[in-house]
């Protein structure tokens, strides 16, 4: 599957995802929108590549997994303005959602830090 266009949309509008409200956000003077994401209505059966109690979001050409989400664990993806053409997102997350928040200043201070190369 190709990204879509509108990957804040894919989100919201995914079966088995809950997603915050967007908030403008900017990384490395890069505008885009962060939210934050829980597994919602995973069904019982559920079992793809990542296995059961998680949804696969993306994955490399090679079939290796890049990106999960599991049932009980929030993350954070922030999903960027298309730079020379290409989409850029960002997630993060802890293992258990009472964490999240109290890791998430510290995972902006990294997110803060990304400084764009002239590439």
């Amino acid at each position: 599957m190709k990204v879509p266009k509108d990957m804040v949309g894919w989100f919201q509008d995914h079966p088995y995802l809950k997603t915050s409200k967007p908030k403008p956000v900017t990384v490395g003077g890069v505008k885009g929108e962060q939210f934050d994401v829980l597994v919602d209505n995973l069904p019982k059966d559920s079992d793809g590549y990542c296995g059961s109690g998680c949804v696969d979001i993306a994955s490399l050409s090679g079939g290796e997994q890049l990106l999960l989400f599991k049932e009980g664990r929030e993350r954070r993806v922030i999903v960027l303005e298309p730079m020379k053409g290409e989409r850029v997102a960002i997630d993060f997350g802890s293992t258990q959602i009472p964490d999240f928040h109290d890791f998430v200043p510290e995972a902006k201070k990294v997110v803060n830090s990304v400084k764009w190369g002239g590439s």
